[in-house]
């Protein structure tokens, strides 16, 4: 199936899912709930099949958002809940990376999301020092940002 055969299909979708403001809501909620569940490898293909649906800019707000509400909650109850139970088992393998996260802070938050670390480990390893939720968020963002907006625009730019 070719990709305006697909687009074609995804659309006639929409009325179903109560139009466009439907399918942002629906994309939102999937994208939060799988990256709080901490399934990887969601948010390319979710962010082109968003952007072949909705179009670019939608599609991009839904998952962006979605990813950072997402990564926030998963945040929160690792630290919350997770934080020494992963040092006690994990300890001397997640060594390195709380000390990077501790060393370079948000940068490194930015920098592990742009070049495609996997995100429950990035969360991780945040929760794991004294990062503030909204510095992690901001961080978060930055990080997720530029490859959401090439997967949306690039699945649309596709049709031509």
């Amino acid at each position: 199936m070719d990709v305006a055969a697909l687009h074609l299909e995804l659309a006639a979708l929409l009325p179903a899912i109560g139009g466009t403001i439907g399918a942002v809501l629906l994309l939102y909620v999937l994208v939060t709930t799988l990256t709080t569940l901490s399934i990887p490898g969601v948010l390319i293909p979710v962010s082109a099949t968003g952007g072949l649906l909705l179009g670019p800019l939608p599609a991009i707000a839904a998952v962006a958002l979605g990813a950072v509400t997402g990564s926030l909650l998963l945040f929160l109850l690792t630290r919350r809940f997770g934080a020494e139970r992963l040092r006690r088992r994990f300890g001397h393998r997640l060594a390195p990376l709380e000390k990077r996260m501790k060393s370079y802070g948000p940068a490194a938050v930015v920098a592990l999301r742009v070049a495609g670390a996997p995100g429950p480990l990035i969360t991780a390893g945040a929760a794991m020092t004294h990062m503030g939720a909204p510095v992690f968020l901001l961080a978060t963002l930055a990080g997720l940002l530029p490859s959401v907006t090439l997967a949306a625009s690039g699945a649309q730019a596709l049709l031509g």
